[in-house]
């Protein structure tokens, strides 16, 4: 499991955030968020079951029998085939590719998918059109159980937001655990990789700033307050931190995600 699967980190920051707790996502980012959940964690047999009418619409059914754990089938022509769980998932992030879905419809395939509040609507220039994806960090609540410094992969954690707030407070230590990769014509490809030990040009296992507390089962950050923006915003949502382990506790809300959300 790693750490990039985190909605926020991994998607492009060129789309418009806007507030706080929530992010924007173009039609093309939220099928891109799609696919990181279902390749990070595996095939979710439940969730699958109740996307399926939703992307496939009158192409496919679902067989209901007393012993045998429900069956999606797939119709390609006049031909209904079923689908094994396994590749259940390929298929919807296949047929979402490929087609254009009401953004009202992706909206809520967004809303089971990440197990958070999302509208459509417009982002907060009004520029483009998309899904705003409510983040539950208001309402977590940290157990300091060290889970997701121990356990999940970090090393393309960092964006130029970290270090330019490190080089203004000049935190050269901090620094020196960052390694730049520069490789021309990969724009794709996330410059930056923590935390590489700088005398052995190896990535830590662990974060190299997480130190035990006295008490039992409980860890300190000691870079809490400059931390890089995907430690911040870990786990996003319940969901992911479910998934990943995290022992943190989150509050029920009842807000919808702020304003705008101008439907297109």
């Amino acid at each position: 499991m790693t750490r990039r699967t985190h909605l926020k980190h991994h998607l492009t920051q060129a789309s418009a955030a806007g507030g706080t707790h929530r992010i924007f996502l173009t039609p093309s980012q939220a099928v891109d968020a799609i696919a990181m959940d279902f390749q990070a964690y595996g095939p979710q047999p439940d969730l699958f079951r109740c996307l399926a009418p939703l992307v496939l619409e009158d192409r496919c059914r679902i067989s209901h029998t007393d012993h045998e754990p429900d069956t999606v089938w797939i119709r390609h022509r006049e031909i209904w085939s079923p689908v094994t769980d396994e590749n259940m998932g390929f298929y919807l992030i296949h047929v979402l590719e490929t087609s254009s879905l009401h953004l009202d419809t992706l909206a809520d395939i967004c809303r089971l998918v990440f197990q958070t509040k999302t509208a459509a609507g417009n982002d907060s220039t009004g520029t483009f059109s998309g899904i705003w994806v409510r983040s539950q960090m208001d309402g977590f609540v940290c157990r300091q159980c060290g889970k997701c410094c121990r356990t999940l992969d970090y090393e393309t954690g960092c964006d130029k937001s970290d270090i330019r707030r490190w080089q203004d407070m000049g935190r050269t230590d901090i620094l020196a655990w960052v390694h730049c990769r520069n490789r021309p014509g990969d724009a794709d490809a996330q410059p930056y990789r923590i935390w590489v030990n700088p005398d052995t040009g190896k990535t830590a296992l662990t974060c190299p700033w997480l130190f035990p507390c006295p008490d039992k089962d409980r860890f300190l950050c000691t870079i809490h307050d400059i931390k890089p923006e995907v430690c911040r915003e870990y786990p996003f949502t319940s969901k992911h931190a479910a998934m990943t382990g995290c022992k943190g506790r989150f509050a029920t809300q009842t807000a919808e995600p702020d304003e705008p959300m101008n439907t297109s």
